[in-house]
């Protein structure tokens, strides 16, 4: 009976938050439901409930002076100040859209005229706030959209693509509770609010009521401590991340009760040392995009799993693989528009116990000769050999000469470039050889903490390779 009240009354709460229309209302519950509890540590700055709310008000009523309406894009390099701006304008009835760190000023100019947005809202070091006016004229809405996100952009001006309230809120009971993330939850996550994984994990510990905790800095030591201060028990990164941070810890955190990643794929290598680090936490393995949310979910028990391996669907949703060879997704949890069922052009196959076999996306397949060849494959391949800290391969497209790959490799330290060029020659089939091996120091990352590919086909042209 307890146990039958308890459900009822999660029920009633979950449908009153879901009936709040945008973010900064659901800041306002949770500020007016418990005040003083932490909502968000930065370093060694902390906030509650009722501080970040009123951080929210002041810049709610800046940007009311200025006149700030519509669609806009929202520029600000800092964490605090990303999610006070996100909150904020919307609650002044705006449309935020968090810019991507590191563009360039030509770059915000195409985005507003390509997509007819009002302007650009610029929070300045000191608190300083700007609005720049776009004087382009308000596009209707379908939707009930509160907010934008921006795509990736890798092939031109990125697009801005609206999401409701309900498309993040809605799912929120069903990712929580497999995620493990609740009112008690002390969240990790580093990077970008642009960044959708960020953002949707740190608004389902607000929907819940738990604490986000997060670093300005790109310094594993610094995370580390943040984890251990703060008693960190659910942690969000992208493997990308997950692999700085597994190479400067020293010592195991047996705090952690989750770990949650997606966006790239984990090695059995990485998995290995995942839990040695984290001895008590589960590793959970999901595939999702930024038009769909979550997909498919694997919780990885087994190092010598298939890597490509993305689980089966979450409750509710759908997949599907077409004749095509693509991954096509039925779900209510999209951004609007969205025609579903939707493909990402991402490609894959659905094994016998309906699980999801990732094969990547189909750009960044490679014809070489008459041989398919997945880049995703590709790169396990060769993470996996001795002496291969990290890699990433792209295809390079030639009219003339065909299909070939480019590999960047990060070799382990003491590993020496000939030995691992043998190796990769003696281990790999002929066809597999990639055509132009390339040593770093490090793979370069995105403000999303995703590989910077844009950075190595600029390296690769610049070699001439």
């Amino acid at each position: 009976m307890r146990e039958r009240i308890g459900n009822l009354e999660k029920r009633n709460v979950d449908g009153e938050k879901r009936g709040l229309g945008n973010y900064a209302a659901l800041l306002f519950w949770q500020a007016r439901r418990q005040p003083q509890r932490e909502a968000l540590v930065i370093d060694d700055e902390s906030l509650t409930y009722e501080m970040l709310w009123q951080r929210v008000v002041s810049m709610a009523l800046a940007a009311s002076s200025l006149g700030v309406h519509g669609d806009v894009l929202v520029e600000a390099d800092d964490f605090l100040e990303q999610a006070i701006a996100f909150l904020a304008l919307q609650a002044v009835g705006v449309r935020p859209i968090l810019l991507h760190h590191g563009m360039r000023p030509e770059e915000f100019q195409a985005i507003l005229q390509e997509n007819h947005l009002q302007g650009i809202w610029r929070c300045r070091s000191g608190g300083v706030q700007l609005f720049d006016a776009s004087g382009l004229p308000e596009q209707p809405h379908e939707e009930t959209d509160i907010l934008g996100v921006l795509s990736s952009g890798s092939t031109g001006t990125p697009k801005v693509m609206y999401r409701t309230y309900e498309s993040w809120a809605g799912f929120f009971p069903v990712q929580d509770e497999i995620f493990g993330i609740d009112g008690e939850t002390v969240l990790f996550l580093q990077g970008s609010l642009s960044f959708t994984g960020n953002t949707n994990s740190w608004l389902s510990v607000l929907y819940e009521g738990g604490t986000v905790v997060t670093s300005r800095l790109m310094r594993c030591h610094v995370w580390e401590e943040l984890l251990r201060r703060h008693a960190v028990d659910v942690l969000y990164l992208v493997p990308t991340k997950l692999q700085l941070l597994g190479r400067a810890m020293t010592a195991p955190y047996d705090g952690l009760r989750m770990l949650f990643t997606g966006s790239q794929l984990l090695t059995p290598a990485m998995l290995r040392r995942l839990q040695q680090l984290f001895p008590a936490g589960a590793i959970l393995l999901y595939y999702g995009a930024s038009e769909l949310n979550y997909i498919t979910y694997a919780i990885c028990e087994d190092p010598d799993r298939d890597s490509s391996n993305l689980g089966r669907p979450f409750p509710g949703i759908r997949v599907s693989v077409g004749d095509d060879g693509l991954i096509y997704v039925d779900t209510p949890y999209h951004v609007s528009g969205a025609r579903i069922p939707f493909t990402v052009k991402d490609t894959g196959h659905l094994n016998e116990k309906g699980e999801l076999i990732f094969g990547g996306r189909r750009a960044a397949w490679i014809n070489k000769g008459g041989v398919k060849l997945s880049t995703v494959r590709l790169e396990l391949l060769l993470k996996a050999l001795p002496g291969v800290a990290d890699a990433v391969v792209l295809p390079v497209k030639d009219r003339l000469r065909g299909d070939a790959a480019a590999a960047f490799l990060v070799a382990e330290k003491g590993e020496g470039e000939q030995a691992i060029r043998r190796t990769v020659r003696q281990s790999l089939k002929p066809v597999e050889v990639p055509d132009s091996l390339i040593f770093l120091p490090q793979i370069p990352l995105n403000d999303r903490g995703k590989v910077d590919r844009n950075a190595l086909r600029r390296l690769l042209a610049s070699t001439g390779a």
